[in-house]
């Protein structure tokens, strides 16, 4: 059984601006394969997302913000 690599990418999202914004993104992001949570803060335009760095990789969690129809950018990765 192998371990898994568990990371966190933290991104930026520019116009995300109420609930109804967070759940698209959220629920976009979550069927991308290794994506095990997605957590949006509103306020600070963030989404925090936990995910297997074996299953998933940063370009594809953002290409999955992209269809939820918003521009986003990296702000921080980091181990788990």
């Amino acid at each position: 059984m192998q371990d898994k690599k568990m990371a966190r990418a933290v991104f930026t999202v520019r116009d995300i601006d109420c609930v109804t914004c967070a759940l698209a993104i959220e629920k976009r992001v979550k069927k991308v394969s290794g994506v095990k949570d997605v957590l949006t803060a509103v306020m600070l335009n963030q989404v925090y997302i936990d995910y297997d760095e074996s299953q998933a990789n940063i370009s594809e969690i953002a290409k999955a913000i992209d269809k939820a129809g918003y521009s986003n950018y990296l702000v921080r990765r980091e181990a788990k």
